[in-house]
Formats: C-alpha cells, structure tokens, sequence
C-alpha cells in the first residue's frame, strides 16, 4: 500500500495570476534574499521550490498567470528550474483567485491524483512545508489537506481528484472557501504558521525587506 501510495501523482499549482492592486506594484517581481543565494524575484522562488520537490517526488509543477503575464514569462526566462514548468494563462484573472484555481485546475493533466494549490506571495514557505503537507496527503489520500494556525485556515491546500469537479467551477475571489465549507468532515489541517505571512500591503513589503537587508 505505501509504495501504490508513492506512485500517486500530484500538481503543485502555484497562483500567480493577480495584480497586486493594494501592494501598488507586482508582488510576483519583488526581490527577496536569502541565506546564501542570490536576490530573486519571489515567482522565481516559488518555482524554484516547486522543482526542488519535482525532483525528489512524483509531482508536476504548475504556474496560473494573468496579469502583466508577458513581464512574468520574461523574468522566469532565464531560471534553469523553470524549464519543466508548465504555465497556465488565466485571461479571466480580475474576477478573482476562484477564477485562476479554476483555470488552473481545468489545465490538469488527467493522470494526476491530487493537486496541491499555494500561493505566490507565501514568501515563507520552504520545501519543507510543502513536502510536509505532500506526506499527510500520501498517508490519507481521500482527505482534503490544508495548512492552519488556530482559527485560520489557509494554502498551501491539497484536493484529491474527487474533487476537481467541484473548484473547476469556482468563481469570485474567495479561492477555495467554498469547497471547502461544504466538504468540512474531509479537511484535515497540519499547523503551519509561516502560511500566514503574505505580502498583499506597503507594510509588509518592508517587514521584507527588512528581513532582507
């Protein structure tokens, strides 16, 4: 059962598709340092990590853009882990995050079992985190598994295919709430703080850059 279960394959989705309107410039192009690397912009972070675990596990990595998606393709151009990257072009990116997991999850390869979505912005997120979650997912497959701090839920999430049917018609900008709101008793939450840190305000663009300087 354990190595059947190693050979389920999932997407890891990562939503890049917005205009970063209250941050006041591309959130997908801010630069972030860290320890012993080079500057990079924060898509080319994501993806970064999304090949790392491509390489050690049975996933597929792909990036939902919209806005300004031609400077995004541009910047990804020169970035070796983006080679295997499959992009998905979501032209209906300003009716909201719903409207790019939709895209997205439509986009899907159909041996894939399970899709793991995360967003652009979680600029805390490591390997391990999405690893982490990929193993609870591995152990219970038929669960809906999601990152949560307490009272909070948030991405990165992961759906098995049974319910793709159900976020392929998502609409609005409230992600996946919906789905899942009304499949409650299938949610198991694995504590993630560094889930919670986003960068969607001025404000936290300089806690940031400040973790950066």
């Amino acid at each position: 059962m354990v190595s059947e279960l190693k050979h389920k394959k999932i997407a890891l989705l990562l939503m890049a598709a917005g205009s970063s309107s209250r941050l006041g410039q591309p959130k997908q192009l801010v630069l972030i340092a860290e320890k012993d690397q080079l500057p990079q912009s924060l898509l080319c972070r994501q993806v970064s990590m999304m090949n790392s675990i491509c390489l050690t596990d049975n996933t597929k990595a792909f990036c939902v853009l919209g806005c300004q998606s031609e400077k995004l393709i541009a910047d990804l151009a020169s970035l070796a882990s983006a080679e295997n990257l499959t992009l998905i072009k979501n032209n209906n990116w300003s009716k909201g995050l719903s409207s790019s997991i939709a895209k997205g999850v439509s986009e899907l390869d159909n041996d894939i079992d399970a899709v793991l979505i995360f967003l652009v912005d979680q600029w805390q997120l490591t390997v391990n985190d999405l690893t982490s979650l990929i193993n609870e997912w591995r152990k219970k497959p038929e669960k809906i598994h999601i990152a949560g701090d307490g009272d909070h839920l948030s991405p990165p999430v992961i759906f098995p295919r049974s319910f793709f049917k159900e976020l392929i018609v998502l609409s609005g900008d409230e992600g996946a709430k919906k789905v899942l709101k009304k499949n409650r008793e299938y949610v198991n939450i694995k504590k993630m703080p560094l889930a919670f840190i986003d960068l969607d305000t001025p404000e936290q663009l300089q806690e940031l850059n400040s973790k950066n300087s």
